[in-house]
């Protein structure tokens, strides 16, 4: 099917276009990669997010003994939330384990009170009402915060969507950028074919015959290039995901990337095949016109 029944000189193309149309499917194959790592970071974010929340318990200053206050808020705080349907687990930092963490910041000599964090993990099952734990634990105190990420979560979804749009406006521009080039690249050919054009009209040859036959042929050396650049693509992408696996922790430890996205990566060359092919024969078709 991809063959042709024309033997054209493509002493230009068979070199420069390949080339260029690797390069372009490498680039445009990794920009669609990042969009796809980065929707799937988010989805991974808002999955944990959405199952966790904390709560923050300030020191109450006014307190005679600020340290001892503290422990009974945090104590009735385990209370309300062992009580509280949706609830699914919770933690509650010690103060040395409070120390610890800022230890890299202040040091571990601290005589100040500090404030504790309670991380809860909700049910999948049971939905939890914010609105109603918040109110119970504020029963206690207003020295106290809970967060449940909603508000930092809506500005990461807006930022990555955001960068998603910029990346797909990248592909679209590197695609029109190769329909460019193929296009001047058939015209080149074109030239360097004149007398053979000029041969098969005089036997009698049809534009349409001829277009058919030189665009396929583009076609052809299109989707050889572009395979190759999808190809380094892909092996670029497995070193990241082999380097990723040796970061226990961080953004790039959630790094994943199944089969199934390799697969979706597979529609940027058979995009460039195809935008090859009309380039190509709507570039042929009005070479040809004037040359009748």
């Amino acid at each position: 099917m991809l063959k042709t029944d024309i033997a054209f000189k493509t002493d230009l193309n068979k070199n420069f276009l390949p080339f260029i149309t690797a390069f372009m499917v490498f680039v445009a194959s990794i920009t669609f990669a990042t969009a796809l790592i980065g929707n799937n970071l988010a989805k991974d974010w808002n999955n944990h997010m959405n199952n966790n929340l904390t709560i923050q318990v300030l020191p109450d200053m006014s307190a005679k003994i600020p340290s001892q206050e503290i422990e009974e808020r945090i104590n009735n705080i385990t209370t309300i939330l062992k009580q509280t349907p949706g609830v699914k687990s919770y933690y509650a930092m010690t103060r040395s384990e409070t120390i610890n963490l800022l230890k890299p910041w202040i040091g571990d000599k601290i005589d100040i009170p500090l404030p504790r964090i309670i991380s809860v993990q909700t049910s999948n099952v049971i939905p939890l009402n914010t609105k109603t734990l918040t109110s119970e634990i504020k029963k206690y105190s207003s020295l106290i915060k809970l967060e449940t990420y909603e508000t930092w979560m809506y500005d990461l979804k807006n930022t990555i969507s955001a960068v998603q749009t910029l990346l797909g406006m990248i592909i679209v521009l590197i695609l029109l950028t190769t329909a460019v080039t193929i296009s001047y690249a058939t015209k080149s050919g074109l030239n360097i074919n004149k007398k053979v054009i000029n041969i098969m009209h005089m036997v009698g040859a049809t534009n349409k015959y001829i277009s058919t036959q030189f665009s396929r042929q583009m076609m052809i050396l299109a989707i050889s290039g572009g395979s190759i650049g999808y190809v380094i693509s892909c092996i670029i992408i497995m070193i990241m995901k082999t380097i990723s696996k040796d970061i226990s922790d961080g953004i790039i430890a959630n790094f994943e990337f199944s089969s199934y996205v390799y697969l979706q990566m597979l529609i940027i060359p058979i995009i460039a095949g195809i935008i090859a092919k009309i380039s190509a024969m709507l570039t042929i078709r009005k070479e040809l016109n004037k040359m009748v």
